[in-house]
C-alpha cells in the first residue's frame, strides 16, 4: 500500500536536490561567455566539375567546350575573441581557402577579418579584425587542471545556428589517434566531451562551469555527420602556447630536440630485452642537438616529461610542444633497465643542428644501401628520420625519401649536402628534389 507513495515521495525529493544544485542551471556561464563568441563566414571560389560530354547540347549554341562554371562557396564557423583590439581566435580549417572572412560580434555587428597566422598542424588561427570600441575579450583557463567527468558547456553556431548553447561533461582527456592517416602528424592533445558540438561549432569555446574557456572546438567522430557525443576540443593551454607565434610568425614554431622516436609495442620490447612496455623508445639522436648535448642516447626509453608520463610518441610530440624554445625540460628515461633523469633544452625551430637541419635528418647513400633497402637511385642522401614539428615534417618527408636536389644545386652524397646546408639562409623557404619509390617530386621547407 505504501509503494506508490513512498515512491513519488522519492521521487520528489530526487527533483528537489536536482534544483538545489547549482551546477545544473548554466546560464550564468552563457551569459559570461556568449559575449566573447564570433560567427564566422568565409567565402572563396570554385571551380565545378565540367559535365558530361554532350550532357546539355541544347544550351551549347556555340558548339564551344563544355567547362565547369566558377562559383562562390560559403561556410559558417565560430570564434573566439582574445583581445578587447579586435584579435579573434578560430580553426584553421574553418579560414583555410578562404578569400573573404567575415566576423559578426554578439550584438551583431560585422567587419572583414584578415588572417594574422593559421597551422594546419595544430589547428588553429588568428584573425584581425577592426572595431570601433574594446571588445571583451574571454577569459582562458587552465586546461592541465580539468577532471574527467566535470561539467563543459560547448557555444558555436552548429549548422548556422548562432550562440547555441550545449551541455555536457569532459569524457576524456589526451585523446591522440582522433586523427590518423595523413592527418596523424598533427598534434593531438584533444579533450573529448559529450556536449553536442556539430558543423558550425569549429572554432568556438569549450567553457567550465566558472565561464573561463578550457579548449577550442575542433572535431568530431560521427558515423552520420551529426553529433554523437563525441566531440573533440583542443586544450587551451596549447592553444596559448600557439597564439604568440600564430601573431609574430604567421605559423607556430615548436621547440627542437634533435631526437626521433617510435611507439614501444609488446614486440618492440621483447626484441629489444627492455625493461619495460611502456614509454617511447629513442630510435636516434642528432649530433649536435639539445638532446645530444644533454645526454640522451639511442635505445633509452622515455617514460615521462616532468610529472606527466608520456605512454605514445604522439603523446610525448604534445607534451613538447607546449613547451618554449631555452625552457628546460626535466626528462624522465630508463637506460637498460635503470632510471635516469636528464634536462633538456629545446632549441627555437629555425636553428640547424648537425645533420638535422629543419628536422630531416639523413644519412649518405651508396649501390650497397640502395640495393638493401630498394632505393630507385644509389647517388644523394637518404632521409634517416624527421624530427616532429620540424619544417621537414610539415612538408611531408619521410624515412625512405632519397633527396637530389637542395635549392636547385646536385646532392651527390653526404659532403655536398652538409656544404650546401651551411650556407643556407634559415629564413629562406628552399626546394628540395626527393625520390620516393619510383616517383620523383620537388617539396618546399618552409624558412623563418
Amino acid at each position: 500500500m505504501l509503494k506508490k507513495p513512498l515512491a513519488l515521495l522519492l521521487l520528489a525529493l530526487a527533483l528537489a536536490a536536482r534544483a538545489a544544485v547549482p551546477g545544473w542551471d548554466f546560464s550564468a556561464v552563457a551569459e559570461k561567455c556568449g559575449p566573447w563568441v564570433v560567427n564566422i563566414s568565409t567565402s572563396h571560389l570554385v571551380r565545378e566539375a565540367a559535365p558530361p560530354l554532350g550532357a546539355d547540347p541544347f544550351f551549347n549554341f556555340f558548339d564551344m567546350p563544355l567547362q565547369g562554371r566558377i562559383v562562390r562557396r560559403q561556410s559558417l564557423g565560430s570564434g573566439l575573441v582574445i583581445s578587447a583590439e579586435g584579435q579573434v581566435l578560430t580553426n584553421a580549417h574553418v579560414v583555410s581557402g578562404a578569400d573573404e572572412i567575415t566576423v559578426t560580434l554578439w550584438d551583431g555587428e560585422s567587419f572583414p577579418a584578415k588572417v594574422l597566422g593559421s597551422d594546419e598542424k595544430v589547428d588553429l588561427a588568428v584573425l584581425s579584425i577592426s572595431p570601433q570600441k574594446p571588445l571583451d575579450a574571454a577569459v582562458l583557463g587552465d586546461s592541465d587542471s580539468v577532471k574527467v567527468g566535470q561539467w563543459a558547456v560547448a557555444i558555436g553556431t552548429p549548422l548556422g545556428f548562432d550562440h547555441s548553447v550545449t551541455v555536457g561533461v569532459i569524457s576524456a582527456k589526451g585523446r591522440t589517434k582522433v586523427f590518423t592517416g595523413d592527418d596523424a602528424s598533427r598534434y593531438q592533445n584533444f579533450l573529448q566531451t559529450d556536449a553536442s558540438i556539430n558543423q558550425g561549432n569549429s572554432g568556438g569555446p569549450l567553457c567550465n562551469v566558472a565561464g573561463e574557456v578550457i579548449g577550442i572546438n575542433s572535431a568530431i567522430a560521427t558515423p552520420n555527420q551529426g553529433s554523437v557525443g563525441l566531440g573533440f576540443a583542443i586544450p587551451i593551454n596549447m592553444v596559448k602556447r600557439s597564439i604568440p607565434d600564430l601573431v609574430r610568425r604567421g605559423r607556430v614554431v615548436p621547440p627542437q630536440f634533435g631526437f626521433f622516436t617510435q611507439d614501444v609495442t609488446p614486440q618492440l620490447a621483447q626484441a629489444l630485452r627492455l625493461s619495460t612496455g611502456r614509454g617511447v623508445l629513442v630510435s636516434d639522436v642528432a649530433a649536435g642537438g639539445a638532446a645530444a648535448l644533454a645526454g640522451l642516447q639511442r635505445g633509452d626509453v622515455i617514460v615521462a616529461i616532468g610529472d606527466t608520463s608520456v605512454a605514445s610518441a604522439a603523446e610525448l610530440k604534445s607534451t613538447l610542444y607546449e613547451r618554449k624554445p631555452g625552457e628546460q625540460v626535466p626528462f624522465e628515461v630508463l637506460r637498460k633497465g635503470q632510471p635516469l633523469q636528464l634536462s633538456l633544452v629545446g632549441q627555437d625551430g629555425r636553428q640547424a643542428t648537425g645533420d638535422a637541419w629543419h628536422g630531416l635528418q639523413v644519412q649518405g647513400n651508396s649501390p650497397a644501401m640502395a640495393q638493401e633497402k630498394g632505393l630507385a637511385v644509389s647517388v644523394g642522401v637518404v632521409v634517416a628520420a624527421v624530427a616532429h614539428g620540424s619544417s621537414a615534417e610539415e612538408a611531408g618527408l619521410m624515412p625512405g625519401d632519397v633527396v637530389l636536389e637542395l635549392d636547385q644545386k646536385p646532392v651527390r652524397d653526404l659532403a655536398a649536402w652538409r656544404q650546401l646546408c651551411a650556407g643556407m639562409d634559415e629564413g629562406k623557404d628552399v626546394a628540395l628534389r626527393v625520390v620516393r619509390g619510383r616517383q620523383m617530386a620537388y617539396v618546399v621547407l618552409r624558412g623563418e
